[in-house]
């Protein structure tokens, strides 16, 4: 989302209480709400400063002018960072955190909130961006890995192989944004624009691997790790930008086998790693069940928001980050199994009956100037019960939306029953419409998209 105009300073600025922490990344707003309700007090650093975030922070800054400020950079250091979600380079990102861990070594435990140890419970392993590890990880539990190229000249090509078709990734970029087809590979529409030409560094050319592709939310203690469920992922096209980031839908079903050797892939990285907290496993599942994986994020993902719904759902947890908090001090993983004995009732693979959640991100057709009041926004929190849609990342009013720029993000449940097999093609059964959480889902879709275009 865009900045909004309020000062980064509220009143209680400086205050902090032994259950302090500071989250940094792209938007960080489910993450800290889910702190909020953990009990936290959140120092808060993302790209847009959105209203519910601010909201959901004891303070914020927007990450460029919290680099610029040596006070609350220093400030910031005295209590544990986790990083969320995905962060382009910035200037001054990685000195930060690296002198930060460093620092942080020992804090007060208080009794609303245990102590965080490690403290940074996202490390910078450089393995996570190895792709030969990981591909190697993966063929040990049974789970394919596609053709990839880390190290090559400005004009360097492809191998030349039938029916494949390559793509471009900057590594260090999230949400799609840094990820477009490689020149030699012709798209399938015709409105594709050519990407950018550049310096090839810290790029990288991945073999494109059709099929639906799905996210994983896992959790590590350190020493174990379990598969909390499996989303889909969506994306939209903008410009030269085929795979932007656009929500998820789950948890989906996957075949069984599939669930167990992606949760024997968490455990070889945790174990390897010593890794604490969630972890994520982009991949893509292809027609004959063969999975890929793409890559591995150790930190809390866009998807992440909507494993929670489900485990709130269940009763399983109030706070994915409480959660994910405990693992970080080493609190066994058995409250996250399956409360079934059936194997087939494999936390990956959720019954008929339970819901599915859908996050939707709402991007501007035209720019815009951005009213609460044109889109219908409340002046509340987005922090809403489970079963109400949802509307959060919302700017403050009079921020400039550009074209093709996310404007809001839209949540709510929608039931498994309710959906094709396909879950982008999703279609209202209900004889009573207006009640239905789909039928409020495509309605209030329907009317911020009116909204965007005018």
């Amino acid at each position: 989302m865009q900045p909004p105009a309020d000062p980064n300073w509220p009143s209680n600025h400086g205050e902090k209480s032994a259950g302090t922490i500071v989250l940094i990344g792209a938007s960080i707003r489910s993450a800290a709400q889910s702190a909020q309700r953990a009990g936290f007090q959140v120092l808060g650093i993302d790209h847009f400063g959105d209203v519910d975030t601010r909201q959901a922070c004891h303070e914020f800054w927007i990450l460029k002018e919290f680099l610029a400020n040596p006070d609350a950079m220093r400030r910031f250091r005295q209590s544990p960072i986790f990083t969320v979600g995905g962060l382009n380079s910035v200037e001054g990102l990685s000195g930060f955190l690296a002198t930060a861990n460093a620092m942080q070594t020992d804090f007060p435990i208080s009794d609303a909130v245990e102590q965080v140890s490690p403290p940074v419970a996202n490390t910078a392993d450089q393995r996570w961006e190895d792709t030969v590890w990981l591909k190697k990880l993966s063929e040990e539990c049974s789970l394919s890995f596609p053709v990839t190229m880390t190290s090559f000249s400005a004009d360097a090509q492809p191998p030349n192989l039938p029916d494949k078709r390559w793509l471009e990734k900057t590594v260090n970029s999230c949400g799609g944004l840094g990820v477009r087809w490689h020149p030699s590979s012709p798209p399938l529409r015709p409105d594709f624009f050519p990407p950018e030409t550049g310096p090839m560094d810290h790029t990288m050319l991945q073999e494109w691997i059709p099929g639906r592709p799905h996210g994983a939310t896992l959790i590590g203690n350190g020493k174990d790790c379990r598969l909390l469920g499996v989303c889909r992922s969506l994306f939209t096209r903008i410009g030269d930008r085929p795979f932007v980031y656009r929500g998820s839908l789950g948890p989906v079903a996957i075949p069984h086998h599939l669930g167990h050797r992606l949760q024997n892939l968490g455990r070889k990285l945790v174990r390897a790693t010593a890794h604490r907290g969630l972890l994520n496993i982009d991949l893509v599942i292809n027609r004959q069940d063969e999975a890929f994986i793409l890559e591995v994020n150790p930190r809390w993902s866009g998807s992440s928001e909507v494993i929670e719904r489900w485990l709130q759902a269940r009763n399983l947890t109030d706070s994915l980050f409480g959660a994910m908090v405990q693992a970080c001090n080493g609190a066994p993983l058995n409250g996250f199994n399956s409360p079934s004995n059936e194997a087939s009732h494999f936390p990956a693979s959720p019954s008929t009956t339970c819901p599915l959640y859908l996050k939707q991100i709402v991007f501007a057709r035209d720019n815009i100037r951005f009213s609460r009041d044109q889109l219908g926004i409340s002046a509340g929190t987005s922090n809403h019960p489970l079963k109400h849609p949802m509307l959060a990342d919302f700017p403050t009013d009079g921020t400039p939306v550009s074209s093709g720029e996310p404007i809001c993000t839209l949540v709510s449940e929608v039931p498994r029953q309710a959906l094709h097999s396909s879950p982008d093609c999703y279609k209202e059964k209900s004889p009573v419409k207006e009640k239905s959480p789909v039928h409020q889902h495509r309605a209030l879709l329907r009317r911020l998209s009116r909204s965007a275009a005018s």
